[in-house]
């Protein structure tokens, strides 16, 4: 068993519960732990104990940007699920679009929270329907200080050139972070990252294709050593 440190960052609007059946899997290659920001329960923060054991962080979409930044030398792999640099396009026109879908979207939360959270995990599990879970009481304001953060949020290349090896996973067809931010990524780093995309697959990847992920992550935490 390899005895490296696993670290997961869930991305806006889920809990450390997303991770469950990658902590399953991944057990049997390192220790396991999951951040949770607080949307649905207590924040849980978890250290890096570096040592001389390799370390490995797992971030899905907005969990990229809850990574302290002084974090990031001490990793030995860095995983990135359906991530991007800066959310909103480049171009000033679609940037102009993209901001304000964003706060039409905080607005809405303001007024009908769970409605809006329903809908924003349909269109992550899309193409699949989303699990029928009810949705647990939240902590409203948190939900919308970090979406107002992700107006501005970014993540510059040099930060992630900090970790030793990069994976890139991203969904052919997520519609919440297009395709394409992922390879934006991947084009800053490509050096020392590999990208996979996954045909059929929107946001929620982690857990509509959480074997397939597995199965490009396992073998490159085997390799660490």
């Amino acid at each position: 068993m390899n005895n490296c440190q696993i670290i997961a960052y869930h991305g806006w609007g889920f809990g450390a519960d997303f991770w469950n059946s990658w902590r399953q899997s991944l057990s049997k290659v390192g220790t396991f732990q999951a951040v949770d920001r607080g949307y649905f329960n207590a924040p849980n923060q978890v250290g890096v104990n570096k040592k001389d054991n390799p370390v490995v962080f797992v971030a899905h979409s907005l969990g990229l940007h809850m990574i302290d930044k002084a974090l990031f030398k001490e990793v030995d792999l860095l995983v990135v699920i359906g991530g991007f640099m800066h959310f909103h396009p480049y171009t000033a026109q679609h940037k102009r679009r993209s901001r304000f879908v964003l706060q039409e979207m905080i607005n809405d939360l303001e007024v009908h929270p769970k409605e809006t959270l329903q809908k924003f995990y349909e269109n992550c599990f899309a193409p699949q329907d989303p699990p029928e879970n009810e949705i647990p009481d939240i902590n409203h304001e948190l939900l919308i200080e970090d979406l107002n953060a992700l107006q501005i949020s970014e993540r510059k290349p040099e930060t992630l050139h900090k970790a030793d090896r990069i994976c890139i996973i991203h969904g052919a067809d997520d519609h919440i972070v297009p395709n394409k931010k992922g390879r934006q990524i991947y084009n800053q780093c490509q050096k020392k990252a590999q990208y996979f995309e996954l045909k059929d697959a929107g946001h929620a990847l982690p857990i509509t294709n959480h074997k397939q992920c597995i199965e490009f992550v396992t073998p490159l935490i085997r390799q660490l050593s």
